[in-house]
């Protein structure tokens, strides 16, 4: 087990007031990432009737940033490890200010599409940084905690740019949401470069080569790993990118469909926040599998069962609340399996090679569709990622001595 590092008590058992200060303003980063997410999926009908676009040619632009993503986590997130996790965040905030603002004036899909792409690599480099930098200064006890409070703020992004969205679109058009996120943006970088820390165990020796820290004895965690990430984020991604259309098909009006929308981001918060809570004293393994499992049975119940407006909406709800826990605990997860000065390695490789899922699970859910699938059907294929991620999470062996699970 890894020393304490920074603990405010002499037994390392307390998380210091800087390191509880450093987990909430990766929260705010991860926040500011789900505006910059959100803002497109909010503002894609006027961008489509903007540059003519239909659904097959606009979905380039969300998969390219998803792209993006993948670049930023499986390239840059590494040297977080070697250069240190401030530098890399602050590179990443810079690219995704320029890259919002700059989609601001976008005047085709392609223009727009190389902004998604930039801020993709951004919001992939953050997130495997921030997580690196956030567990670095909390005890060994409130690691998963450092790992997944974090990642909550990704939801509250979103639905308090879904509230601002409604306002401001109407008024001032599509260009002032890319903008107010691209300023909102570059304003935290004069923040995180004036009171944000590098990281204590920073620095106490060379980040390895990528093969000695994905391959050898990690093997099968990191295989294990990779499989966690990639059936979590196609499940997520389904959920995320359908949600509405879905609670529509189950027989809600386009209103109340839109209030499960923000109701499923409610419970998602909640999920990530429990998950990060509880791991301090149940072997976050089994609470990841758990809450999987959970979120396949409500899959099938959301899928199957004809539900009144409010029994839809508490379905959702536990949706998000079972299902953005489980998957956002893969973040703690991984996070344990690798010592210090690997970190944000494993984080971003794994993260990196989950949007693999990222991009299928769309996909899949709007051929499965297309078809004419039932809802039920549709619901039940992606149990099958749900299973995966928690069965590949409970496999995961504490078998290094690197931390506590």
């Amino acid at each position: 087990m890894q020393q304490p590092l920074h603990a405010s008590g002499p037994d390392g058992s307390l998380w210091s007031r800087r390191g509880r200060a450093v987990t909430a303003l990766c929260f705010v980063l991860n926040l500011v990432d789900g505006v910059n997410v959100f803002a497109l999926t909010y503002v894609a009908p006027a961008l489509q009737k903007e540059f003519r676009a239909g659904p097959e040619a606009f979905s380039i632009v969300f998969s390219i940033g998803l792209i993006g993503m993948a670049i930023g986590g499986i390239l840059l997130a590494p040297l977080a490890d070697r250069w240190g996790r401030r530098p890399l965040i602050l590179l990443a905030l810079g690219l995704m200010a320029a890259a919002m603002i700059a989609s601001a004036g976008a005047t085709s899909i392609a223009t727009l599409g190389l902004c998604r792409l930039i801020v993709g690599i951004g919001i992939g480099t953050v997130l495997a940084s921030i997580t690196a930098l956030s567990v670095g200064f909390a005890p060994p006890r409130y690691r998963h905690m450092a790992a997944g409070i974090p990642q909550a703020g990704y939801p509250v992004g979103a639905t308090i740019t879904g509230f601002v969205t409604a306002w401001a679109l109407p008024v001032h058009g599509w260009p002032s949401i890319f903008a107010g996120a691209g300023l909102a943006t570059l304003l935290l970088l004069p923040v995180c470069y004036l009171i944000l820390p590098e990281a204590p165990e920073h620095g106490r020796s060379e980040a390895p080569h990528l093969g000695i820290a994905l391959g050898g004895a990690r093997r099968r965690n990191t295989a294990l790993l990779w499989a966690s990430t990639t059936g979590g984020f196609m499940a997520l991604y389904f959920i995320a990118s359908w949600i509405t259309k879905l609670a529509i098909e189950a027989g809600l009006a386009p209103g109340d469909a839109i209030i499960a929308s923000a109701i499923y981001s409610g419970g998602a918060v909640v999920g990530t926040v429990a998950i990060s809570m509880i791991a301090t004293r149940i072997d976050i393994r089994r609470l990841i599998c758990g809450m999987l499992l959970v979120s396949a049975g409500l899959f099938l119940v959301f899928g199957g069962v004809r539900m009144s407006l409010g029994g839809i909406l508490v379905t959702s709800f536990f949706i998000g609340v079972a299902m953005q826990g489980g998957v956002n605990g893969n973040y703690a997860l991984v996070s344990a399996a690798y010592p210090a000065n690997m970190r944000a390695t494993g984080l971003g490789w794994a993260m990196g090679v989950g949007r693999i899922g990222a991009l299928s699970g769309p996909l899949i859910a709007g051929v499965a569709m297309g078809r004419g699938l039932s809802l039920f059907a549709v619901f039940a294929i992606f149990c099958v990622p749900l299973v995966v991620n928690a069965l590949a999470a409970l496999a995961v062996q504490n078998d290094l001595g690197n931390a506590r699970y």
